[in-house]
């Protein structure tokens, strides 16, 4: 369902609303506006993410005004917004942490407009050894302080990134800024390809052992991009 530039949507039936309806129109669900704690980008109550910058309001929500623990220093992130993208930068080790919405928007973009902008918004770095001999290697969630996994964030990237699925990637200096610019050149498209060739080479081999093979069945209904989003976080997983 669409909706005119500016109105709001109902968050039972996704009809469009003003800021200053009381009850959906279409529904006639009662109505409450809130801000969402990160961006302040307005509202109805009973929505899951922001329209804003895709933050989950009820997470956000429940530490109000508190800024996340930088996973490799513990430096307190300070949160900013880019365009309808929040990063988490750290003053210290200058470190960035995205959380799934922003690294979806970034990467379903076609047009590579949030890419452009994120990137012109961080600031020129040098990508340097931040894990030195003797140092802890793996850090945690400053979400959820799970210990993250350390991933190559795709085929030819040659960016190791620490992941934890269930809230965001943390970066570390110059690292955000390869990623991009390894999207914005095609990266993804080519390790999707190479993924494809690892998968049927596989296939062949299971096949040539007798091994049963079942294939998935072929109802591709996906967006633009979602195939790179796919393919990113089956690696990222």
């Amino acid at each position: 369902m669409t909706t005119q530039a500016g109105m709001l949507t109902c968050p039972h039936c996704g009809a469009g609303a003003k800021s200053t309806d009381h009850h959906c129109s279409h529904c006639n669900t009662e109505l409450m506006m809130k801000a969402c704690p990160r961006c302040l980008a307005r509202s109805f109550s009973g929505h899951k993410h922001c329209p804003g910058c895709g933050a989950e309001l009820d997470l956000v929500a429940k530490t109000p005004g508190k800024e996340l623990p930088c996973p490799r220093c513990t430096t307190p992130l300070h949160a900013r917004l880019v365009g309808d993208i929040v990063i988490d930068e750290c003053g210290s080790c200058m470190g960035l942490f995205l959380d799934q919405v922003a690294i979806r928007r970034v990467i379903a973009d076609r047009q590579q407009a949030r890419a452009e902008a994120l990137l012109g918004a961080l600031p020129n770095q040098v990508a340097s050894q931040i894990v030195k001999p003797g140092q802890k290697m793996y850090v945690k969630c400053p979400v959820c302080t799970t210990m993250m996994n350390r991933k190559l964030f795709a085929m030819g990237a040659g960016v190791i990134v620490d992941v934890c699925r269930d809230h965001g990637t943390f970066f570390d200096t110059g690292e955000l800024p390869r990623v991009i610019e390894f999207v914005m050149q095609g990266g993804l498209e080519k390790a999707e390809k190479k993924e494809i060739e690892r998968r049927r080479a596989q296939l062949a081999v299971d096949r040539a052992r007798g091994t049963p093979v079942i294939m998935p069945p072929v109802t591709d209904t996906r967006t633009p991009g979602s195939a790179l989003v796919d393919i990113l976080f089956s690696l990222l997983g």
